[in-house]
């Protein structure tokens, strides 16, 4: 398991990059946070609605219900409102050193190595996989990460 394996879905730049795309098919790599409290709380209002069929009591149920969820997804998330910035800056830096490392389609290259996080930014940072005198590697590491070369090799995510 690596380090971006244990970072709790969705909370980082890393995890919106894998975990945005994974979650909507049903497969995130880690639980959300908390989610058996929150299940647990969804289904605690659930019976009190049932139980006392007042319309008004059920709308304050439901709405105390909902605020894990707001919160999450307005502050918590690293796609959230408040850390927007910090995500586009971190995609910028890294796509903007892939770009520049690998210009396309001025650089020929070969991909030797994708990881699932550099592999979304691969495939939008060299948009032809030509085979080239130039080999790849696109490692799991943190966004904000700047490529390198070393030899005929540009390396592009963790180190060694």
């Amino acid at each position: 398991m690596s380090d971006i394996d244990s970072i709790p879905t969705l909370a980082t730049s890393e995890s919106i990059l894998i975990d945005g795309a994974n979650g909507v098919t049903s497969a995130p790599r880690a639980h959300f946070p908390h989610g058996g409290l929150w299940l647990s709380l969804a289904l605690v209002v659930l019976v009190v609605v049932r139980l006392l069929k007042r319309p008004a009591l059920t709308v304050v149920l439901l709405l105390l219900a909902s605020v894990p969820g707001f919160i999450h997804v307005v502050a918590l998330r690293a796609d959230a409102p408040v850390q927007r910035g910090a995500l586009t800056s971190s995609l910028a830096t890294t796509l903007s050193s892939m770009q520049t490392q690998l210009p396309w389609p001025q650089r020929q290259v070969s991909v030797v190595r994708e990881d699932d996080l550099f592999f979304p930014l691969g495939r939008y940072a060299l948009p032809s996989r030509s085979i080239g005198p130039v080999e790849v590697e696109l490692r799991n590491g943190p966004l904000g990460d700047v490529c390198r070369e070393e030899g005929q090799r540009v390396i592009c995510g963790a180190g060694l």
